[in-house]
């Protein structure tokens, strides 16, 4: 009945509002009925029960700013009140842009004009609060409406600049706010466009008026309550952060990471407001030291959430008290007890030794908590209701503060009134992050270290917020400008040293002095940590340290500090720390350059390995292979899992207890060790809770050791051979019964009462089979590295060979029945070992339908990993694997390229290119069509261009430059198979692969260089007869001036080098007669200019070489006496350098100019003698000492031209009626090819 009331009351009210025409004709009755009206529907507005129409809403604002109500009128209050009450409940109403704009407008024309009046700040206050509304609905503003507001004479900036009280200020801060949010999308669609968001006015204009507001000091608690303050101050750099956002060409820098400096410590105990402004306005670069202390739980018991989520969700209150910050912020105290980051000297060793334990919280409470647990049940017999835990309480504390009724605070307009003053100094300090990690952002990797300074070195710093503040939000946002800093900063980064000795300090050692802290600092977080959410980030930023410091200008025990604390966490019990932990120890094993700390720290904590792994998996032909007995094969199973159990439960003494007891055995390091419990470990409680990404994190800790520390590791891979087995198990088998009932047992222990998900037990097949194989290639790709040392070597041939065919016979197993069943249309699934019919069961890591199809898109995927293997083969450790396994591969690389799926045809194709020059494969029947197969493949992959990514063209490309460079090596073979008047390739083909090839030398520049190469190889493969054909004659015409227009333009220099060396290839295959071409003197003219004066040395190193690929005098033909005016000039203008980089190929240029005119003198004849005598005249004394010191510099099976040369010119002067020319030119001759032992 009320709510019915209540309805009628507001469709009068509004009905009668309607009426009102004009109220510049009212009478001063007339003028406070309307005021009444007004007041009216704004007390109706907030009935939230009463369901409005929103036509009559519309039409009620549209009344309120058609100029019925002039913006001067004393009923702006009211109007004010009622578009705010209007406004604010969003479910109420949806107003169109065109009216949102138009309210915008009133309100700013009123606020104008109202905000002059220092005596009517009521009626200020109703128009901030109806502009908030407004422009919280509105999406986009017009460049007036900014003006209008934020312009510098615009009414926001004016009611900003104008003595008005704190809480208009306040609002009118947060109209600022709304005003300058602008959507992502319309940020991503101004920078695609190149359009500015705001005007410059605006940007100056807000930058003016926010720093000078954020720089003031702080306020009289009289005149403005500290949380009143508080939400001023996070508005204002909320603000910063958008201008960042959305202006970054506009914005100030340094004057805004100068301002919000001080704010990230805004409310910490130990630092007052007042002392860090004083301390930006004269920074003192300085290393700050924390102490100790800082590990202790009590100063960081708090929790986390993710990064995305934490604006959305409720966070938990930190169980720290915060009765010291409920008053404002702390002033400046002393520290007691080394306590506080300000410290300029570190704590005593005594004081760290007795309060930090290179133990983290939660290994530390893990050994106390049986005793905790007895204590705990004699307590709570005796007094069972009386006892409560510190945790309880502390929960219990944090939700009765929480609980603050809107009513109660002094500052209700804002949304989230109630809230603690704890909670919105983390939220200033939150947003003051926010802004500075903006500016580093948007400055770019080459700027962004001049902040470091300021906010890395000088205290307190960066680490200070991570140590000390109690909001897991500040220090998650401190975390993500240090990760700011961190990410591409190798180049910066590298430049850190330690201890120079010089008298002042460099840049390099305020680097190094501030990563040594930084390590230290992020150790100490570790230490103290027990939550996952933050341990997560803390983790992910020593991981972009460590991926991007240059230990070796280091001084060593920084490793050690990072390997020593994180090495804890690979056994934590949520699964999303240890696999960060693993990722972490992946950075660290990959360090470039190598350093000896980190084989020290490898080589420290070891265990005995189990002896059923001590001997490598037995290796027998394929057609002897026999399945192991079931019991043998169960035992084996049995005790692998007892030394797992027994390997899983040492702790971390008896660890380094073994250290002395290993004379003897064979160890695996403790490392190898925690990546075994984590794929290996069938049903023991370590594995509580594996995500698959710490098995895919171990696999990737597995891969780095094997790539990278072979020389350690070398008596281990019989174990890394068995994980191998067991995870690409998935792929090839399923499970054993046994085992399918072992994790069976384990989802029935975890299911009940645990939250335990039972399908996180079972290792995803489709990405840890991919992984296991990448191992297995980095496996396979190290040793071949290693055999290539020579004498250095770790391993031997035939351990090699024993490696590859226990992967033939085992892993690769399932890549050569896929293509074997395929082909003779068997798929997999009809397939299995010794005869036996395949077993599903509820608990196989594969299910039943993608065991059996192959067009499975994750099977699809493993199949691409297993092939990639073989792309890691080697020409001896192939030729000596066996004709059998020769023609396996090469059959299995045929199904490969001419499969339907292109990543399978990719795969085959990229193996293809790296075992086509090996003589086992040229010499096998099978290996010209597998080559006419892959080039027909490959050009079709490279035809279709817009149906593939960059990276398919690229490995295509790639592959095509590969394969047409040893085309030459299959003529024998296919002249012994067919006649030898049919080509290796058709002619269709061939055209078809010009094309294709001079399509990819226009293609991107990543592209270019391998279609150069592949043209080039293509043509120099040709034969006269093949040229003349009128198919094949336009297409080499064509391919000649595309080699020509690559060589000669362009800025990518590796496309010009190879451009030449295509060229090169061309004039020195002999295939045709060069002297008859018509486009000889075209590209002896484009390589003579390249030699001439180019500015790239290697370029013209190349161009040089392709010169000397003519073989005789009538193949130079006219172009003869040019070709001596250029080497000649460019010998002369070598040692000009213009850019100090190409210093370094300058000698070999030399080098390379001289070996040029030794092979044109061997082709002189009298004719071109008299012709040179003034060119080599005005030369000589240029030339003579260069070709002496070339001559000297050269090995001896370069100088073979120099030799001829000589005998040439010895031969001419021995004839007789030589003219004066030619005696002159045969002189000079004589004496610049003349060896200088003989001179």
């Amino acid at each position: 009945m009320a709510q019915h009331m209540n309805q009628e009351r507001w469709e009068e009210l509004v009905t009668s509002f309607l009426r009102v025409k004009d109220t510049c004709l009212m009478t001063g009755d007339e003028e406070a009925a309307l005021a009444a009206t007004l007041s009216n529907l704004s007390y109706c507005t907030s009935k939230l029960r009463i369901m409005y129409d929103h036509r009559q809403i519309h039409c009620v604002v549209d009344q309120c700013v058609s100029g019925i109500v002039s913006p001067k009128s004393s009923l702006v209050k009211q109007t004010s009140h009622l578009l705010a009450s209007l406004l604010r409940w969003q479910s109420s109403t949806s107003l169109s842009s065109l009216t949102l704009d138009k309210v915008i407008a009133w309100l700013s024309s009123a606020l104008k004009y109202h905000g002059r009046d220092l005596h009517d700040n009521e009626t200020v206050h109703q128009i901030l609060r109806a502009l908030a509304a407004a422009l919280r609905d509105a999406v986009d503003h017009s460049d007036e409406i900014y003006l209008s507001l934020a312009g510098t004479k615009g009414s926001l900036t004016l009611t900003l600049d104008s003595n008005s009280p704190w809480q208009n200020q306040a609002l009118a801060m947060r109209c600022l706010h709304l005003l300058t949010y602008v959507a992502p999308e319309i940020v991503a669609e101004s920078r695609q466009h190149n359009e500015e968001i705001f005007p410059a006015e605006v940007v100056s204009t807000i930058q003016r008026i926010v720093i000078g507001i954020l720089r003031q000091p702080l306020p009289n608690p009289d005149l403005c309550s500290h949380k009143l303050y508080l939400h001023l101050v996070a508005s204002a750099l909320s603000v910063l952060y958008n201008l960042v956002v959305c202006a970054p060409n506009d914005i100030l820098g340094n004057i805004i990471v100068s301002t919000c400096r001080p704010f990230v410590f805004y409310g910490l105990p130990g630092f007052a407001h007042s002392e860090l402004v004083q301390h930006t306005a004269s920074p003192e670069v300085e290393v700050p030291l924390s102490s100790g202390m800082e590990s202790d739980s009590s100063s960081r018991n708090y929790t986390n959430r993710n990064r995305r989520k934490r604006l959305r969700r409720k966070r938990a209150q930190p169980s720290r008290s915060t009765s010291d910050c409920d008053s404002g912020p702390c002033p400046l105290v002393a520290a007691v007890d080394g306590m506080g980051l300000g410290l300029r000297v570190p704590p005593p060793a005594a004081t760290l030794a007795a309060t930090v334990s290179l133990k983290p919280q939660w290994a530390r409470e893990k050994q106390t908590l049986k005793a905790e647990k007895d204590k705990i049940s004699v307590n709570s017999s005796l007094a069972p209701e009386t006892e409560t835990s510190p945790e309880t309480t502390s929960q219990d504390e944090s939700t009765a503060e929480v609980r603050v009724s809107g009513s109660e605070t002094d500052f209700s307009d804002f949304e989230g009134g109630g809230e603690k003053e704890s909670t919105l100094m983390a939220r200033a300090r939150q947003c003051s992050l926010q802004a500075i990690n903006a500016v580093i952002d948007k400055v770019g990797k080459q700027h962004k270290f001049s902040y470091w300074p300021p906010l890395m070195c000088q205290a307190p710093s960066l680490m200070t917020s991570v140590l000390k503040d109690p909001s897991a939000s500040v220090r998650m946002a401190s975390l993500q400008v240090i990760n700011t800093f961190l990410l591409d900063s190798s180049q910066v980064l590298t430049h850190a040293v330690e201890n120079e000795g010089k008298s002042y300090t460099t840049l390099g050692q305020q680097l190094g002095a501030s990563l040594r802290e930084l390590h230290r600092c992020l150790a100490l977080a570790l230490l103290s940590e027990k939550f996952p959410g933050a341990l997560v980030r803390t983790l992910k930023t020593i991981e972009l340290l460590v991926e991007n410091v240059n230990y070796s200008k280091l001084k060593p025990g920084l490793l050690t500090k990072v390997v020593t604390h994180v090495k804890y966490f690979m056994k934590y019990k949520e699964a999303v720390v240890r696999a960060n932990a693993f990722s972490v120890m992946v950075s660290v094993l990959m360090i470039k350059p190598q350093v000896a700390e980190l084989r020290d720290l490898l080589m420290r904590y070891q265990i005995p390995a189990p002896p059923i792994l001590t001997l490598p998996p037995q290796v027998m032909p394929p057609q002897f292979m026999e399945e192991e007995l079931p019991e043998e094969e169960d035992e084996a199973e049995a005790q692998l899992k007892e030394q797992m159990e027994r390997m899983n439960m040492l702790s971390e003494d008896e660890e380094e207890k073994t250290e002395n007891n290993m004379h003897g055995k064979s160890v695996v390091s403790w490392l190898m060790q925690r990546c075994v419990d984590s794929l290996l470990t069938p049903d023991h409680d370590a594995v509580r809770g594996i995500y698959i990404q710490v098995q895919l994190q171990s696999l990737k800790v597995l891969s780095a050791l094997v790539s990278e520390h072979l020389s350690i590791i070398q008596h281990n891979l019989p174990l890394i051979q068995h994980v191998i087995s067991v995870c690409s198990e998935a792929v090839r088998e399923l499970p054993h019964p046994r085992v399918s009932q072992i994790m069976s047992d384990s989802h029935k222990k975890f299911e009940v009462g645990e939250g335990f998900d039972p399908a996180l037990m079972s290792p995803d097949p489709g990405v840890v089979v991919e992984h296991a194989y990448t191992l297995l290639g980095s496996l396979l790709g190290a040793v071949k590295a290693d055999l290539d040392k020579g004498n250095e070597a770790c391993t031997s041939v035939s351990q090699v060979q024993q490696l590859w065919f226990w992967a033939l016979q085992g892993p690769l197993q399932i890549l050569f029945k896929q293509s074997t069943g395929e082909q003779s249309g068997i798929s997999v699934e009809n397939m299995s070992s010794a005869g036996e019919p395949l077993q599903h069961n509820a608990a196989n890591w594969r299910t039943q339908e993608s065991v059996g199809a192959l067009e499975h898109e994750e099977h699809l995927k493993q199949m691409v990993a297993v092939a990639t293997v073989l792309t890691h083969l080697s020409p001896s450790i192939f030729e000596s694997l066996g004709e059998e396994w020769i023609t396996c591969i090469i059959t299995t690389v045929r199904w490969l390229v001419t499969y339907s799926h292109p990543d399978l045809r990719l795969a085959g194709i990229r193996i293809m290119a790296i075992i086509v020059g090996f003589s086992g494969v040229v010499g096998n029947p099978g290996a010209v069509s597998l080559l006419q197969a892959t080039v027909v493949t490959t050009c079709d992959l490279l035809a279709q261009r817009e149906n593939n990514v960059n990276r398919d063209r690229l490995l295509a490309s790639w592959a095509l430059a590969n394969i047409s460079s040893v085309f030459e090596f299959y003529v024998d073979n296919w002249s012994h198979q067919y006649s030898s008047n049919s080509e290796i390739l058709p002619p269709t083909l061939t055209a078809r692969l010009l094309e294709v090839g001079i399509r990819a030398c226009k293609d991107k520049d990543k592209i270019k260089p391998h279609g150069v190469r592949c043209v080039g190889n293509v043509t120099s493969f040709l034969h006269a007869q093949q040229v003349a054909d009128s198919t094949l004659a336009p297409l080499v015409s064509k391919a000649i001036d595309t080699l020509v227009l690559c060589s000669s333009t362009g800025s990518n220099m590796k496309t010009r080098w190879n451009a030449c060396h295509a060229l090169g290839n061309i004039l020195s295959s002999g295939q045709l007669p060069i002297a008859s071409m018509p486009w000889k003197s075209q590209v002896l003219s484009t390589l003579g200019s390249l030699v001439e004066s180019f500015k790239n040395y290697k370029v013209r190193i190349q161009a040089c070489s392709a010169i000397c690929g003519l073989r005789s005098r009538e193949e130079f033909g006219s172009d003869y006496y040019g070709i001596w005016r250029v080497l000649l000039h460019g010998l002369d203008n070598a040692q000009n350098i213009i850019d100090y980089q190409e210093i370094r190929h300058r000698d070999e240029l030399i080098n390379q100019i001289c070996q040029g005119i030794c092979q044109l003198s061997t082709h002189i004849t009298l004719e071109d003698a008299g012709s040179l005598c003034e060119l080599l005249q005005l030369h000589h004394d240029m030339a003579m000492p260069l070709l002496i010191k070339a001559y000297h510099s050269l090995p001896p099976e370069r100088t073979v031209h120099a030799l001829k040369a000589h005998s040439r010119v010895e031969e001419l002067l021995s004839y007789d009626a030589l003219t004066e020319s030619q005696q002159q030119a045969l002189t000079i001759l004589h004496s610049l090819t003349a060896s200088p032992t003989s001179t």
